[in-house]
């Protein structure tokens, strides 16, 4: 009978999401990659691009971007680009250091000035797309995107590669963002706990009582990163953390500090 919960499911969330009412709110920075590395081939042997032409480009971004507001069928959209000036850049010089040297796809800056031509995409400063794409997120919004990232902002999201849809709570959203405290990010260059995957994350919450959370994660980051272990926490917390509205970073760090110094101050005062 699991296919059936699984169906009902998908028809409750079909049911909710498509109406006059909702505000489908676009992640425009994956489209601009998806779109720049399909219409371009790369030369094996002499590693040269080849990219097919501005219309031909443009074309496949008109399609796929009116692909995704039809098979969302909400009212009206609003399309994200990231800026300039990310703050998570200055929490650590190295965030998405990985990439530095990765190349972007030839028609970037077309598809990007095409996008804020025609859909009048917002290009926001000073954060990421998928934080203007959290801070917008309400109960009449969908979020429309395929990163993972987001999956720990409340409300209805739509992946328009995998043409899926997914509910998500307040409470499976915070249990995304402490998972991600233990694996880390590799994309970002955000290094978790060594050894500890998905699975292992899982695992350690669900043996771990919830008001225990922050102190458990805190006191593994300190045996793997020693001394800078706390500092690490906090760092990495900011760094995976999508803004969002009327909610802040769950972790407790002042009061986790607390109770460290306490421990400390307990191991000087033995004899």
């Amino acid at each position: 009978m699991k296919w059936l919960r699984v169906a009902v499911r998908a028809e409750r969330l079909t049911r909710f999401v498509i109406g006059e009412t909702m505000k489908l709110l676009i992640d425009g920075d994956p489209i601009v990659y998806r779109i720049g590395f399909a219409c371009q081939k790369t030369d094996k042997k002499t590693g040269l691009v080849s990219a097919d032409p501005d219309s031909f480009t443009l074309h496949s971004c008109k399609l796929f971007v009116n692909g995704i507001i039809k098979d969302t069928q909400c009212e009206s959209y609003k399309i994200f680009l990231t800026g300039k000036n990310n703050f998570r850049h200055k929490i650590r010089s190295d965030y998405k250091e990985n990439r530095s040297g990765a190349k972007k796809p030839y028609h970037y800056e077309n598809v990007r000035a095409y996008l804020i031509k025609q859909y009048s995409a917002q290009v926001v400063d000073g954060m990421e797309a998928d934080d203007a794409l959290s801070l917008s997120q309400t109960e009449d919004t969908v979020i429309a995107t395929i990163d993972k990232d987001l999956l720990m902002v409340p409300g209805i999201h739509y992946n328009y590669v995998k043409k899926e849809w997914k509910e998500v709570t307040e409470e499976s959203g915070t249990r995304f963002f402490y998972t991600q405290m233990l694996t880390g990010d590799k994309i970002d260059n955000i290094i978790g706990i060594n050894g500890i995957g998905p699975r292992k994350a899982e695992k350690l919450l669900d043996s771990t009582p919830r008001e225990d959370w922050d102190n458990t994660i805190i006191d593994i980051y300190i045996k793997e990163f020693g001394e800078d272990g706390f500092q690490r926490a906090v760092e990495n917390s900011h760094l995976l953390w999508m803004l969002q509205r009327n909610r802040t970073m769950p972790m407790d760090f002042h009061n986790a500090n607390q109770k460290e110094d306490s421990k400390k101050q307990q191991v000087q005062e033995q004899p």
